[in-house]
């Protein structure tokens, strides 16, 4: 019988070549022989690393490391909070300044506890006091109207601004500004000045001017607390105008008044909280009681003024997610934009103070979600909304 080299066993090959067969028939053995032992682990190699298709097919479902180091350093947009340490810290500064103190965190003790109780339990009912709860401007229906219809006419806006004599001395002012008067006279007629400030220039006074008798109060304690609130009343306004602009979704004049609000409820907490100290007249108001009662209740407050003054179910939606700390980036365009504009206002009022605040103010802004330019342009506008009124 005859064999092949590749029926000859190795151990009887080395024999053969040992005892000096065939060297032609020896060569051929050992060359078939080191390929095998060559080729074979290199062929398991190749199998074992060959691609999975199963693999291919699940590797767009899972996630490797690298992947995963990679997704964990974008931000999330659904991660950020309605307020940060930095937010705080701005809010917080602002209430020193409105206050006149270098502090707040004082704790609150014996009667003036007792003076925080009593607001606690009347806040929820303050909208039926109008000793301290704004009535709805009776102007307010017709203007929003008037402003929102592209083919009202300059003649109707100018009837609706006469029926108002604040609203009208207001408009006048606005239009003497450097901003708008176009030559040395003063502007002393209604008409000129609604075709001097425009469409515009109406929505960013009307949201603000028919809010301001609001702000207004007797002297007392706590004399700045009015008039810097009111201040960073109209740099939210200014803030809400410039989201508007930027953002088409968004309507301008709800925007404004909608960021007004909030200002606007920090009164009607502190002439509720002024009652009950008065009720307790042998103890002195103190800061931290007023600010403490801010802190618990203006969005919640500035919610019950949407409703008593039967504003839209959009209007009401976006007050609701302020009071519920929904966070910004699951907030729809006009929330968002009176979300932004209140706390760019809140930002202003301490790098109006302090420029060299300006900076951080920005990053807060765009760390909650905003492009670098808008909030840019949100600053420059709430800082710039005193030279304008």
């Amino acid at each position: 019988m005859s064999h092949t080299p590749w029926d000859v066993p190795l151990s009887r090959l080395f024999r053969r070549l040992y005892h000096g067969h065939s060297c032609i028939y020896g060569v051929a053995a050992i060359t078939y022989w080191m390929l095998i032992v060559l080729l074979v682990p290199a062929g398991i190699v190749l199998w074992l690393s060959k691609p999975n298709p199963r693999a291919r097919v699940e590797e767009g479902k899972s996630t490797g490391p690298a992947e995963s180091a990679a997704t964990q350093s974008l931000p999330d947009a659904e991660q950020i909070p309605f307020s940060t340490e930095a937010i705080d810290a701005a809010v917080a500064e602002g209430f020193k300044l409105a206050f006149g103190v270098q502090r707040f965190d004082y704790q609150i003790r014996d009667e003036h506890a007792i003076v925080l109780d009593r607001i606690d339990e009347a806040a929820d009912q303050s909208v039926h006091q109008r000793d301290y709860f704004p009535r709805r401007p009776m102007l307010l229906p017709k203007l929003m109207q008037a402003l929102n219809d592209p083919e009202v006419s300059r003649e109707t806006l100018v009837k609706l601004i006469l029926e108002d004599p604040a609203i009208a001395g207001g408009v006048l002012q606005q239009a003497n500004t450097a901003f708008y008067r176009v030559s040395p006279a003063r502007v002393d007629n209604i008409d000129r000045a609604v075709w001097l400030l425009g469409t515009d220039g109406l929505r960013r006074l009307m949201a603000t001017a028919i809010m301001q008798p609001v702000f207004r109060m007797p002297k007392g304690y706590f004399d700045s607390f009015a008039p810097l609130t009111w201040e960073q009343a109209q740099r939210a306004a200014a803030a809400a105008e410039c989201y508007a602009k930027l953002n088409r979704g968004c309507d301008q004049f709800i925007a404004q008044l909608l960021a007004v609000l909030q200002p606007l409820a920090r009164i009607v907490i502190f002439r509720l909280t002024n009652e009950k100290y008065r009720e307790s007249p042998n103890i002195m108001p103190r800061a931290e009681v007023f600010i403490r009662a801010m802190r618990r209740h203006s969005s919640h407050v500035a919610l019950r003024i949407a409703n008593a003054w039967e504003m839209s179910d959009e209007s009401v939606a976006v007050l609701r997610d302020q009071a519920q700390h929904v966070s910004p980036a699951q907030m729809n365009e006009l929330s968002r934009g009176v979300y932004f504009a209140n706390l760019a206002g809140a930002l202003a009022i301490v790098a109006a103070r302090k420029a060299e605040s300006l900076e951080a103010a920005i990053a807060t802004l765009i760390g909650q979600g905003l492009e670098q330019e808008q909030a840019e342009k949100m600053m420059s506008a709430a800082l710039s909304s005193q030279e304008l009124r």
